[in-house]
């Protein structure tokens, strides 16, 4: 069946709905407040376009839904009937992480760079040697011991210094002391943190949104995210998400929270693309 036939057929019972339902003398915004179906799917019901409505399950049910209130439910079987003529099946497939137990992807972060850890060593070593060096002009620390002379027969060192029992003077070894005394602790170096994968995570904060999900040409996540709910996944390749409700949904990419995709809201679905590499866009309409 050409997808022409299809949608000639949906756009003609279509206007047959809307005949129906303004012969009842009812608004869509009638219908909205009784069915809480938003105005958008009820206007592309009657004009047979169904760009940018949810799965065909659900689309079904706003059919039925809205045939119930203008009591047209005799045109059903033939608007379910079209409707299941699709001309291509999309691969639908689970999320394979949805999060339940308040868990939280770990924060993302840089690789740290090996040039400043060299660069710090050196300032160490400068910042000692300028240290060692102000140290031995101010105050030297061996000016307060006698000059070190050679021991004379017995261990006694002339000037009355006495000598160790190997004949080492013991101002030598003070001195020694004093000088280790001044230089600065080693400097151990941290290792290297690991790299995170990069990942993405959505969240319903303001009430529950239709959203959709595709990454490398399969379909990811396809329903209504429910109020207070999230899934996420490792992403490792561009995410293509389509937004019933833009205001709704929270977007955390790589450890960094993003907000909602578009605050001001939106009367129309929207599509926009995540990169691993933290990077985001508007697709184009």
């Amino acid at each position: 069946m050409p997808a022409a036939d299809r949608d000639e057929a949906l756009r003609e019972l279509g206007r047959m709905a809307r005949d129906r339902r303004e012969s009842a003398n009812c608004t869509l915004e009638d219908i909205f407040e009784r069915t809480r179906v938003r105005i958008e799917f009820l206007r592309g019901i009657e004009e047979g376009d169904y760009q940018g409505f949810p799965d065909l399950v659900y689309i079904k049910g706003f059919v039925r839904t809205y045939l119930s209130v203008i009591n047209a439910e005799d045109l059903k079987d033939e608007f379910i009937s079209w409707l299941n003529r699709e001309s291509r099946k999309e691969q639908r497939l689970l999320p394979t992480n949805v999060l339940g137990d308040s868990t939280f992807p770990t924060k993302g972060f840089r690789q740290a760079s090996r040039f400043w850890l060299f660069a710090l060593l050196i300032l160490i070593l400068a910042g000692t040697g300028v240290y060692v060096w102000y140290s031995w002009e101010n105050n030297n620390p061996f000016s307060s011991f006698p000059p070190v002379r050679a021991s004379e027969p017995g261990g006694a060192v002339p000037g009355g210094n006495a000598a160790s029992g190997d004949g080492t003077p013991t101002n030598m070894s003070l001195s020694r002391d004093v000088f280790l005394s001044i230089l600065p602790p080693p400097v151990s170096a941290e290792p290297e943190p690991e790299p995170v994968k990069p990942s993405i995570v959505f969240r319903a904060v303001r009430g529950e949104a239709w959203m959709k999900v595709t990454v490398d040409d399969k379909v990811l996540f396809s329903r209504t995210l429910r109020a207070g709910s999230e899934v996420s996944w490792d992403l490792t390749a561009e995410a293509r998400v389509v937004y019933g409700r833009t205001n709704v949904v929270e977007v955390i990419l790589n450890g960094k929270n993003l907000g909602v995709a578009n605050p001001r809201g939106s009367r129309a679905s929207e599509t926009y693309l995540y990169n691993p590499d933290g990077t985001y866009r508007k697709a184009a309409p």
